[in-house]
């Protein structure tokens, strides 16, 4: 099989290389997508030249991204809307709790879905399951028409792609403010944030979003190397006493644990340093042009 050296530029000077076989490739209606194998990380999915999920460690990112929020809440929860997700990770882990009786997943581009179930089947959950609306379409318009239609969620997972493209949308005030009208006052919100290392305005931005209609923000990360560094993850809840910090359930993943889940709301100086020092200017920090 061919292989060849592809890198991603993800800082300014900063380039991460793998050699990759590739799998599958198409220029979807929204994006280029490309399926690749690798030596280190396994198989992998690439958006418009940015990787998206490897099967090394995609564990961690969707542990994190799902556990946090479902385990610090004080009661079971019983209902998740997935924004994005496309690889079907966030699905997969949401899947784990009985309680839940409905799950609903908005994902923009179909293609994406396709391809993982086909090439990703490690990651992805089950999209039969008969908890499961699958909607493709436009993740900020159906949480618009939630919003007209009064329907509220316990938990709501932003699985997004970083502030580039069609998912700028998703991370400008309107939308935040649907969100938040469509989240239970006892439910949590998360959203992966990007890494502040080469991407920091992002992560301060989303929390000042946050705390434009939450009442109770809070911050916490995880190591993702293949994205290049240690990822951060934005929580809100309009519970002012509910700590988020603090799992209320047992679980135990490959990565995640209650003493993970404490953890890792133990940010560096210098990222509390980015949030002190954050002038928002009103305008979605877009860090990560496509290089592709």
């Amino acid at each position: 099989m061919t292989r060849y050296l592809w890198s991603e530029r993800i800082g300014p000077g900063y380039i991460h290389g793998y050699e990759i076989c590739p799998l599958y490739e198409k220029r979807t209606k929204f994006q280029r997508l490309l399926i690749f194998s690798n030596e280190q990380w396994g198989k992998g999915l690439i958006l418009d030249g940015i990787v998206q999920t490897t099967l090394g460690d995609e564990f961690i990112y969707h542990e994190m991204m799902v556990h946090v929020p479902i385990l610090a809440r004080n009661k079971d929860t019983e209902s998740v809307l997935i924004i994005g997700g496309g690889d079907g990770g966030v699905l997969r882990e949401v899947q784990r709790y009985k309680s839940i009786r409905r799950i609903v997943q908005v994902e923009l581009d179909e293609d994406v879905i396709i391809a993982c179930r086909k090439y990703l089947p490690e990651i992805c959950g089950d999209w039969n399951d008969k908890r499961v609306e699958l909607i493709i379409g436009d993740g900020a318009k159906y949480v618009k028409e939630a919003r007209e239609r009064g329907e509220k969620f316990d938990v709501i997972i932003l699985d997004s792609t970083d502030p580039i493209g069609p998912a700028i949308v998703l991370f400008e005030r309107p939308f935040h403010e649907d969100l938040a009208a469509i989240l239970k006052d006892d439910g949590i919100v998360v959203r992966q944030s990007g890494l502040p290392v080469t991407m920091p305005k992002v992560m301060p931005f989303i929390r000042k979003r946050f705390l434009h209609v939450f009442e109770n923000v809070s911050v916490y990360m995880a190591p993702m190397p293949t994205f290049g560094g240690e990822i951060a993850f934005v929580a809100g809840t309009k519970d002012k006493g509910l700590s988020i910090t603090e799992p209320k359930r047992e679980f135990s993943g490959r990565y995640y644990n209650p003493s993970i889940h404490k953890s890792s709301f133990t940010l560096p100086n210098w990222w509390r340093d980015l949030i002190v020092n954050f002038k928002d200017d009103g305008k979605v920090p877009v860090e990560t042009p496509s290089y592709w």
